[in-house]
This record gives C-alpha cells, sequence and structure tokens, in this order.
C-alpha cells in the first residue's frame, strides 16, 4: 500500500521534473538519463522480492501463510486468542471416570456410545473408543439424534431420550441434579477434568470425565511469545470454568473465558481486539471458524485441524506442533523488518541518483550500473531470510 500511494506521487513528479529539465537547460540527454535512472527497479522489486523469501521460508519449515499481507498483519499481532481442545491440548482425550447414579456403569457408557455415534468432537472419539475397548464394536444407533451447537445433544434410543452433553445443556433443560451428584462434578472439573453429563428427561443417570494431555511444547509456546512482544495470550474454550482454570494455570496464560458457544468467543474477540489491538485466533475445529474468520488473523493447527478449519484460517502449521506459532511470528516480523529495510534502502538510492544527474555527476552508464546494482543488493537482503530459523541460527537470521 505504502508503495502504490508513493508512486502515484514519485511518477508524474519525475515526468514533469524530465519535462522541466530540457525545458530549462534544452539538454535533451540528461532529460532522458534522469528518465532512465529515475526508474526506481529497487524499490518496486523490494517488497514482493522479500514477502516470496518469507513466504518460501515458512513454507519449507511447515508454515503456510496464504498472502503477503497476511505477512505483514502476522507481523504485527498484539493478542493471541487460543482454544484449548486439539489446540493448547493434544486433541486426544481419553475416559477417566466413570460415574453412574441409578443406573450400572457399562449401561451408562454404551448409551453415551450410542448417542454419539455421528459425532466426530474429540470428546465424542474418546467415549466411543473407551466403548469399543469395553464392548467390542457397537452396531446400534440412535434412533434420533439432534446436536444442540455448544451444549451437546438430544438423542433417541430404543424408544427413550437422553440428553448428553455439558452443563449448559442441563441447565436449559431443567434437568435435576442432586446435591451428591453436583459434589462429584465438582471435585472432576476441579481436577482438570471434562465432565459430559448423562440424563433422560427427568433426572441425571451419570457422568464421564474425560482428560486430555496438555501440549508438550505449550508451555514453553507461551513463554516465547510473552519474550516476543505478544501483549495478551487468552485462551477461550467451550469447556468448563475449572478445568479452563487448571489449564490455563499451568501454562501460564493470561486470561481465561471457558463454556463459550461459537458465536460467544466471536464477542469475546471483538472485546479483545477494541481493548489491545490486533488479535489473533488459534483452533483446530469446526467450532472455531467462525471465530478464526472474525479474528484479525486465523491460524489453525492443521496436523489436528478439520478441513473447515485449515480453508478458514490465514496461517496454517502444517503439522501438529504448536511451538511452529511461536517460529511463524517470528519469520514475520523478520520478514517485515527485511522489507522496510530494503524499501529505505531503494529510495536512498533512488534519492541519491536523481540528485547526481541533477548535479551532472552520474551520467547514463554509471547511473545503470548503480541501479542495477541496488537491484541486486534489495534481492541478496530478501534471500537472507530463507536462512531464518536454521539449525544453529545462520547469519541471516542474526542479522535480520
Amino acid at each position: 500500500k505504502f508503495l502504490e500511494k508513493f508512486s502515484r506521487y514519485y511518477t508524474p513528479s519525475i515526468i514533469i521534473l524530465a519535462i522541466l529539465l530540457f525545458l530549462f537547460t534544452r539538454d535533451l540527454v540528461i532529460s532522458l538519463t534522469l528518465l532512465v535512472i529515475a526508474c526506481p527497479g529497487a524499490l518496486v522489486i523490494s517488497t514482493p522480492v522479500s514477502i516470496v523469501a518469507g513466504i518460501g521460508n515458512g513454507a519449507k519449515h511447515g508454515v503456510l501463510i496464504k498472502g503477503g499481507d497476511i505477512m505483514e498483519r502476522l507481523g504485527k499481532i498484539e493478542v493471541l486468542a487460543f482454544d484449548k481442545t486439539g489446540t493448547l491440548t493434544e486433541g486426544k482425550p481419553k475416559v477417566t471416570r466413570i460415574k453412574a447414579f441409578g443406573i450400572e456403569e457399562d449401561e451408562l457408557l454404551k448409551i453415551t456410545a450410542i448417542g454419539e455415534t455421528y459425532s466426530e468432537h474429540p470428546l465424542a472419539r474418546a467415549i466411543k473408543l473407551s466403548a469399543s475397548e469395553k464392548f467390542g464394536s457397537l452396531n446400534e444407533e440412535p434412533e434420533e439424534s439432534e446436536i444442540i451447537t455448544g451444549e451437546g445433544l438430544k438423542v433417541k434410543i430404543k424408544g427413550e431420550d437422553y440428553l448428553i452433553g455439558n452443563r449448559k445443556l442441563f441447565t436449559k433443560s431443567g434437568i435435576n441434579i442432586t446435591e451428591e451428584e453436583e459434589v462429584y462434578v465438582r471435585a472432576e472439573e476441579k481436577h482438570g477434568q471434562t465432565v459430559i453429563f448423562i440424563s433422560n428427561l427427568k433426572n441425571m443417570l451419570g457422568a464421564i470425565s474425560i482428560a486430555d494431555t496438555v501440549r508438550e511444547d505449550a508451555k514453553k509456546l507461551i513463554k516465547n511469545l510473552k519474550s516476543q512482544g505478544i501483549k495478551k495470550v487468552v485462551m477461550l474454550t467451550g469447556d468448563n470454568e475449572r478445568a479452563a482454570a487448571a489449564i490455563s494455570e499451568e501454562l501460564g496464560i493470561d486470561e481465561y473465558y471457558a463454556e463459550l458457544l461459537p458465536e460467544e468467543k466471536v464477542e469475546k474477540l471483538e472485546i479483545l481486539q477494541r481493548k489491545f489491538g490486533p488479535t489473533a485466533m488459534v483452533g483446530d475445529g469446526v467450532n472455531d471458524a467462525p471465530a478464526l474468520a472474525s479474528a484479525d488473523l486465523g491460524i489453525a493447527i492443521g496436523g489436528a485441524s478439520t478441513q473447515v478449519a485449515m480453508e478458514t484460517a490465514d496461517v496454517v502449521l502444517m503439522s501438529d506442533e504448536v511451538k511452529k506459532l511461536s517460529y511463524a511470528i517470528g519469520l514475520s516480523r523478520a520478514t517485515v523488518k527485511n522489507m522496510k529495510q530494503n524499501i529505505y534502502f531503494a529510495i536512498i538510492v533512488a534519492a541519491a541518483l536523481i540528485i547526481g544527474v541533477l548535479g551532472k555527476v552520474v551520467f547514463l552508464s554509471s547511473g545503470m550500473l548503480i541501479h542495477e546494482l541496488s537491484v541486486l543488493l534489495v534481492i541478496i537482503n530478501a534471500v537472507r531470510l530463507l536462512g531464518y530459523g536454521d539449525k544453529g541460527k545462520s547469519k541471516a537470521q542474526v542479522s535480520i
């Protein structure tokens, strides 16, 4: 955008200057020399050559950046908002405990697994895996299944209606939860467990506790991001308050917002944008797609992401190594810095050549030589970006 604005004034100014020079001096050679020498080749390629080198480096290291403007915006991010499941955690949750109230635990697990037959949510996969390990293949399917976004499911199995989901679903449906059941659930949540509630349309039948392992590199990533100048690291999750608090404290996250529906994540992002500036959202699932689209920048963890999340995002980490996010931000800032170096250098060279032509110390041959050398130097400077992040910290990385 800067180059477009610059050329809008620079090009007509040079043409007018060349015409005035000819009118006052009647020297056609110097006027034509000015026109040729003033063509800022180095300036024209200064931005694209840096961006291409930066995007190429990112691709080599498994970071897909979908365009030059995205590369620039990534370098200006002030706030990073993370989804929890599959982003800060491994996205491979496991059933840790089953508690039944009034029915057998095996029956509770079987009902829940059948109800989750069509769901691709990581928590649903954990329940189905646990059931298959215990009972083998379940060939039953729910007679009816209704997804309640951000809350759970309402299903019909063998003529009986069941609710499977989180606390919000139960509160809205008016399901009775006894004091004993509430004490049990709170204790599980306090230990960072995600609790799935199961009920008929009147009473709670039981709870399934699920735990997801925090990524090994997540804590180091948060620390690196803060050292890179990220003002705020936030977690936005649909999980319960206590589980969110436990993980937030473990990873050193500045703020967390729990029990959020997809549209509520968008609302929180808008607040963060107004309060702190450019905000990026990092996620992996279908529920994250609206937030990825509404943020200043959407970043998907490619190894674990759904197709929708990857298509919506501006930046995709092609493996599930979340630590590459720190690398991507460092690369974008190095690219922006390199781009500015090229622009300033090209403008200084162009100005010096124009002054030299007007002072009759730069002629067509010498001017063209300097011009071509400046183009070559801009390219060499941009090529240094290809060495960014290589093992042992290349000279290019240090100098940038």
